[in-house]
């Protein structure tokens, strides 16, 4: 069995720390109330609080009365062991594959690929999320922009396919407002004489 790539992050909540785990490497995200092996029984009779999953990272939450000084090097070998069997974590509530697509998605949004639509001065919103396929509406900046296409497969729908390989099809569409009938001038300042 080969070992996921992981490493911690500090959260603001010093009990917490964030696993950041490639992507897709488990199929759930939410709480989650059963985890294979060794981090399945510290979390119902040890020193974890809580464990949730995000598409690239697993955040684990201490009990009260343990550090992660003396806990974290037993937690780190318990959940380098849990991620070699993803099909043994429980989430608490039962997903749908919807669900899997829509967190998948607010993922990159949130991520580098939201970022950059964000630099330019737009944004993307998620419009709906199902039956494997994803609709996003740009606004801001990216309302009639000519690269707003390239941004849309080239950035987001990339990374969507890392975290949700099973998309159909990501579509977007844009924030009602008004067309340019044109090209857009900026003006010149006239050089001085």
């Amino acid at each position: 069995m080969t070992a996921v790539p992981m490493h911690p992050e500090p959260t603001t909540d010093p009990q917490t720390v964030r696993w950041v785990i490639p992507a897709g490497t488990l199929p759930l995200v939410g709480p989650i109330t059963g985890a294979p092996s060794a981090l399945g029984t510290m979390l119902h009779s040890g020193p974890i609080a809580a464990i949730e999953v995000e598409p690239q990272a697993v955040l684990i939450r201490l009990a009260p009365d343990h550090t992660w000084t003396i806990a974290g090097p037993r937690i780190r070998d318990a959940l380098g062991t849990a991620l070699g069997h993803p099909h043994q974590w429980r989430p608490a509530t039962a997903l749908t594959e919807d669900d899997l697509l829509h967190a998948a998605l607010q993922d990159v949004l949130n991520g580098p690929a939201g970022d950059y639509i964000r630099s330019h001065g737009g944004e993307a919103t998620i419009v709906s999320a199902h039956d494997r396929r994803a609709e996003v509406r740009l606004s801001g900046t990216c309302t009639h922009c000519p690269a707003a296409d390239f941004t849309l497969h080239s950035r987001l729908e990339s990374e969507l396919r890392k975290r949700f390989p099973a998309l159909l099809e990501l579509r977007a569409t844009e924030e009602p407002g008004r067309r340019r009938s044109g090209p857009a001038w900026l003006p010149l300042r006239r050089r001085g004489a």
